[in-house]
């Protein structure tokens, strides 16, 4: 029941022990919660029971869902469009009702190798202590972000990992509880550690902890789970034919063997490289003798995993979530949170991000047609015609130049369907306009590019982005222009057709490219995409 500051939940909860129920009591600040849901309201026109369902979230639901909250799934369980359930959360974050998480995952098992309250703080570069990897973090894959309650609306016992138990810390915590093992996707973390796990526990200053394993072939791992710090054995050669012993001493420093270290620090297993420190041991019985004498608790791992078992093993799955990638193609993260940015000397990739550039045909003869006041007006005018076009289609402006339009969009069916809105929507500008008329270029591509800062915003370089102007430079007026790449993608011919649009493949010559480069010109757009 509820008495307006303190709200009673029956609780379903499960542990190594099965499950268990009980009641918890929090308290929720009403004045804050009231005065944040009010911000939310009163940004834009939600639809229909929205804010409703967010403020009964915030009231009745579990610390485990209010932690790290995933914006798609929220959507999916409340029945709310995914792009207004992110603009929903980006703005509850601006009232102070959540907070957001930046979170990089380990490709592999899942862990949660970096996590940021501000974009500024990830590096491109991630290691994972319990796989013993290093990866480049791209944008598409494992670069999350959650949304967690603010600790000044309702405490979650998360707010305070210090107080977690073991098992809550490595389940909830450190790692992705949604990720999903196996070639079907159906293990859980609970499988993985089943399958490769051979000790977990607290490791306090002054203790001394053995563990006993037959090995294969592999890797065995070791690693302090709360500071992130471990190595490696490979086991490689004959087996050996007595009890091979190890003494590990765990140190401020980390972990420290008497043991030579394998050069050069990195091995690969059919197509992952691990990278760190490595010892030898041979297949057999092992005896791991760990000493602790750091001034501090760890979470001390123990996992062994063959060479067939790692080679076979594909890297982990994910529910659907909100990732950089996408999240940078949303128009209302750059308009909210314009600070966030990557630091200056760090670049992410993005492996598949979709680019439309536009350009005004003869807008110097315009300027001097109309004059300068007159022709700035309506070139302001045309600014706002494409801006919304690129929003309604779930795209976000990277940046203008002169006249032209830098965007992003995540799916190639929603750049093409924001030009098609442009060239209509422009044309009726121009129908009603007294100072003249404008000409559009549109050109779009898909591909690989780097994602950096560039003066204080996100910004996005490499050959895809050149392609992508240089096919919007070679395309005439009221014309947009298509690369392979996009006119082969899913949803684009149907779109073209649906508005009954002229396609023509041709032949273009891109500055830098030495072949001729495949492009369909797209004219005859008659009708206003919905």
């Amino acid at each position: 029941m509820q008495d307006g500051t303190t709200t009673t939940i029956a609780l379903r909860m499960f542990d190594s022990h099965g499950p268990w129920e009980a009641e918890l009591e929090f308290k929720i600040s009403e004045d804050q919660l009231d005065a944040g849901l009010a911000k939310v309201e009163g940004v834009r026109n939600w639809s229909p029971r929205v804010m409703s369902k967010l403020e009964s979230t915030i009231r009745t639901a579990n610390d485990e869902d209010l932690f790290r909250v995933n914006p798609i799934r929220w959507a999916l369980e409340k029945s709310v469009d995914e792009h207004e359930a992110i603009d929903l959360f980006l703005h509850s974050v601006k009232a102070g009702l959540f907070y957001m998480d930046w979170n990089v995952l380990c490709p592999c098992c899942g862990l949660i190798t970096q996590s940021f309250r501000n974009l500024h703080g990830l590096q491109s570069q991630s290691s994972c202590a319990v796989c013993t990897r290093t990866d480049r973090a791209t944008l598409d894959d494992f670069v999350q972000i959650t949304f967690t309650l603010s600790p000044s609306i309702r405490s979650l016992r998360f707010h305070h990992p210090e107080s977690l138990s073991l098992d809550e810390y490595y389940f909830k915590y450190r790692f992705e509880p949604d990720a999903r093992f196996g070639h079907d996707g159906t293990q859980t973390l609970a499988d993985f550690r089943e399958a490769f796990e051979k000790h977990f526990s607290t490791f306090s200053p002054g203790e001394r902890i053995t563990v006993e394993a037959e090995i294969e072939p592999g890797l065995l791992d070791c690693s302090d789970l709360f500071h992130m710090k471990g190595f490696a054995f490979i086991v490689n050669g004959e087996p050996a034919t007595e009890v091979q012993t190890a003494s590990i001493q765990y140190t401020d420093h980390g972990f420290e063997l008497s043991l030579p270290e394998i050069q050069p620090g990195e091995i690969y297993v059919g197509h992952r490289l691990f990278t760190g420190a490595f010892y030898a041991l041979r297949p057999g019985k092992v005896v791991l003798e760990f000493e602790q004498s750091a001034r501090f608790e760890a979470a001390l791992l123990v996992i062994a995993a063959s060479f067939q078992a790692i080679e076979g093993y594909p890297d982990c799955q994910f529910s659907p979530r909100l990732t950089a990638k996408r999240l940078f193609a949303c128009q209302t993260f750059h308009d909210l949170f314009r600070s966030e940015v990557f630091r200056e000397s760090d670049g992410f990739s993005v492996k598949d991000v979709t680019i439309l550039f536009t350009d005004l045909k003869g807008s110097t003869q315009l300027y001097n047609q109309i004059g300068d006041l007159n022709a700035f007006a309506l070139v302001r005018e045309h600014y706002g015609v494409l801006n919304q076009a690129i929003l309604n289609q779930h795209g976000a402006v990277v940046k203008t130049i002169g006249d032209a339009i830098m965007a992003t969009f995540t799916q190639p069916k929603e750049a093409v369907s924001a030009g098609l809105e442009m060239l209509t929507e422009l044309e009726r500008l121009n129908q009603t306009s007294q100072r003249g008329a404008l000409i559009l270029k549109i050109g779009i591509h898909r591909g690989a590019a780097i994602s950096v800062t560039l003066n204080e915003r996100i910004d996005y370089f490499g050959q895809t982005v050149n392609i992508a102007s240089r096919v919007q430079g070679s395309a005439g007026g009221n014309e947009i222009y298509l690369t392979e790449a996009v006119y082969t993608s899913a949803g684009v011919v149907d779109t073209l057709d649906q508005h009954h649009c002229e396609v023509e493949p041709i032949e273009v010559e891109l500055r830098g490219i030495e072949e001729l480069v495949n492009v369909y010109r797209v004219t005859g757009i008659d009708q206003v995409v919905g």
